[in-house]
């Protein structure tokens, strides 16, 4: 079963595939012969470094060792959409080609999806929700049917014992610091596979290390929202070795230094970052006061205006006494009537307590925080206060009206 099935995701992919082939000789270069030293190709023996450049920002991002006299073609990639790279670092991507114009290295950018169990994305209805745990269920669901569709002998390759064990023990400290509501997963996996590439037979080992967040979140009975379960998972990058067929074997014995990040670029990243993160909450912060600031000014019109009803009606009840005491029970009712039509008052029934609460009559919908200092009013069957006024500290309930 394949479980990204999107366009979008298919167009993130097929950005990787671009950075693959970017690399790779123009024309009908591999539909010639491989040159001679084609077996020398995954025997290299000495190393070069070539940088990876950062293009909008005319920086070096990365720095990579290839083989001595291989071809070379490096980027940081930055797709959008609802699987893009987690960091800007993981975004690097690179490709380095041997004389025999078949045998690469490549590194792909990473990528990221998520999941909840109400079968939506936390991202929103344009993104779809994707359960994958597994880097076999990675390769096997989307690497391998975007990337390598006419792909045969496909098989999943045993990892070295040195590195499950780091895995279990990363996969402990992960789940350590998980807390009680949460799951950290951490995960590798290696697919060999076989496909035909501009006419020759060839072998690839693909490689990729995923982890996933997942937590817990609590019914929220206010909002009529069950218990769920959320998980964000990523890619670290997926590892690529090409060889001819028959070759594969020689080349999985020889392996390449990690690509070294650049310090002035990683500070340059992170600086963007901490401005991004802090114009978002400068924004989130103007927004949440600007909501109290007007609430706060129509709770003082409407004290004022209730001051000058009660004023009004305390003149009338005291003019209508002095005239006739005779009159006064129909007086009495009249006026404890015209409190409340001139007040616009109604009563309304807290569910939670059972305490009864008078406001306005000129509003149909009520909502009482969570400590009971506060009514927020209006008319609006749509509008909801919960995660809008004051959502740090107060929660809201809507009163019931006594008919």
């Amino acid at each position: 079963m394949i479980c990204l099935p999107t366009a979008r995701a298919a167009a993130v992919l097929a950005i990787l595939v671009i950075a693959v082939s970017l690399s790779q000789p123009t024309g009908s270069a591999l539909s010639e012969p491989p040159r001679e030293g084609a077996e020398a190709a995954a025997n290299w023996t000495t190393t070069q470094k070539v940088a990876v450049k950062d293009k909008p920002l005319n920086m070096t991002a990365f720095t990579v060792d290839i083989p001595t006299g291989w071809k070379y073609a490096g980027m940081i990639l930055r797709p959008g959409g609802c699987h893009a790279p987690a960091v800007p670092a993981a975004g690097l991507s690179f490709t380095t080609v041997g004389p025999d114009r078949i045998t690469a290295y490549s590194l792909l950018p990473g990528v990221t999806w998520d999941w909840a169990s109400d079968g939506k994305s936390p991202q929103g209805h344009g993104c779809k929700a994707i359960n994958i745990t597994t880097a076999v269920g990675f390769l096997l669901n989307i690497v391998v049917p975007n990337m390598r569709p006419d792909a045969r002998n496909i098989s999943v390759v045993p990892l070295p014992a040195q590195m499950q064990q780091g895995l279990a023990a990363q996969q402990r400290s992960l789940q350590a610091n998980a807390g009680p509501q949460g799951r950290n997963i951490i995960d590798s996996a290696r697919i060999r596979l076989e496909y035909q590439l501009e006419g020759h037979p060839v072998e690839e080992l693909i490689g990729a290390t995923i982890t996933c967040d997942e937590h817990g979140m609590p019914a929220y009975p206010q909002l009529n929202r069950p218990a769920m379960t959320r998980r964000f998972c990523r890619s670290r990058g997926t590892s690529i070795r090409r060889a001819p067929k028959g070759g594969l074997d020689a080349m999985m014995s020889k392996n390449l230094p990690p690509p070294q990040i650049d310090p002035a670029w990683d500070a340059r990243i992170q600086q963007q970052m901490r401005t991004s993160f802090a114009a978002w909450q400068k924004a989130n912060n103007d927004l949440f006061a600007s909501i109290q600031e007007h609430y706060k000014e129509v709770t003082k019109g409407m004290i004022k205006r209730g001051q000058q009803f009660q004023n009004q009606l305390q003149d009338q009840t005291d003019h209508a006494m002095a005239q006739d005491r005779a009159t006064q029970a129909s007086i009495d009712h009249a006026a404890q009537q015209q409190v409340r039509d001139s007040l616009n008052r109604a009563d309304f029934i807290d569910p939670n307590t059972g305490r009864k609460i008078e406001t306005s009559n000129q509003y149909s919908h009520n909502w009482i925080s969570s400590d009971g200092s506060t009514v927020v009013i209006g008319s609006d069957p749509t509008f909801d206060p919960n995660g809008q006024v004051d959502p740090v500290r107060q929660s809201w309930t809507e009163l019931i009206p006594i008919n």
